[in-house]
């Protein structure tokens, strides 16, 4: 049965979620990014109402809190506990640090219910993905890093004083460095060149016995197109069609569930959100546990399985 937590995910994992029983993670956790989210309600008439319900504070202190949530990091031992103790060093107990210790254990929870087969998916933006993807090294091993995917978008600028910020960072990692792990290929269109010269025939190319490169020949079979690569071009959820604050699209969960699991396959997402993992989840016939620990995201959430007509428990953690 596909599962929909209402709590903090730390709690959940550790209670609810057993050793390597998922097939895939993604999360999209709160970037730092120092600004409050709030929902515009809209009226019954159709219009948006002046009240607006705060969703989440995306701002992180160092506080007492994030200072006992450090120690037991540290405590714990190992590579993580290493890797926190040098951000200290560097960052000191700055907001930053507050924001790495409350992700610390939740990463190390995570790797523990994933799959030797599996994968996570961090989504993240560039204020702080320099650091996370040092912290995964440390709870997966540098070696189970497998791509750095750029999602980019367009939006409105922000400012006149440097590029346009109009991309995130997506780190994915696999559990185990293995050949079993799942990963079906996706593919692209070909770029305007190739199919000028082979068209959509497939393209056959290699070295003769002297190592030297032959020219390529096209068959008779069609290509599937180009594999796809780590940048991917796909378009934000304008504004006024968002259900909840920083909501993600569904051509983008779609391509990482298609790439990383199977039908039948568990995809968790701890930080769900308005649900848009477990709504694509539903929908590509995979099975799904989800968490959040804002009411309102829940609620959203909710509504939104309902219209799919989904079958789920609900847990108040």
């Amino acid at each position: 049965m596909n599962q929909l937590f209402l709590g903090d995910n730390l709690d959940i994992l550790r209670r609810y979620v057993k050793d390597e029983s998922v097939d895939l993670i993604y999360l999209d956790p709160p970037f730092n990014s120092k600004a409050t989210y709030n929902v515009l309600f809209g009226e019954q008439n159709g219009s948006q109402a002046a009240a607006q319900i705060k969703a989440f504070d995306d701002t992180w202190t160092w506080d007492e809190s994030a200072a006992r949530a450090y120690q037991e990091t540290v405590e714990a031992g190992g590579q993580v506990s290493q890797a926190m103790q040098a951000f200290r060093m560097f960052l000191g107990d700055s907001n930053m640090l507050a924001y790495l210790a409350m992700m610390a254990p939740r990463l190390v929870e995570l790797r523990r219910v994933l799959k030797p087969t599996g994968s996570i998916y961090l989504h993240c933006d560039p204020t702080a993905s320099h650091y996370l993807k040092m912290l995964l090294d440390a709870v997966s091993g540098p070696g189970n890093f497998v791509n750095e995917i750029i999602w980019h978008y367009r939006k409105w600028s922000a400012g006149k004083y440097a590029f346009q910020k109009n991309h995130d960072v997506i780190l994915f990692y696999s559990r185990e460095k293995t050949r079993d792990r799942i990963f079906n290929q996706l593919y692209m269109a070909r770029a305007a060149s190739t199919l000028k010269r082979f068209g959509s025939a497939k393209i056959v190319s290699g070295y003769d016995d002297h190592g030297i490169r032959m020219p390529s020949q096209t068959e008779s079979e069609e290509s599937e197109g180009a594999r796809m690569d780590d940048v991917w071009d796909i378009g934000r959820v304008p504004p006024i069609k968002q259900l909840f604050p920083t909501q993600k699209p569904e051509a983008l969960l779609e391509r990482v569930i298609q790439a990383s699991s199977n039908p039948d396959d568990l995809v968790l997402d701890p930080f769900c959100g308005c649900g848009t993992t477990p709504a694509v989840a539903q929908r590509l016939n995979r099975h799904w546990t989800a968490c959040d620990q804002s009411k309102i995201a829940i609620d959203v959430t909710t509504k939104r399985l309902a219209g799919l007509h989904a079958q789920f428990d609900f847990t108040l953690a």
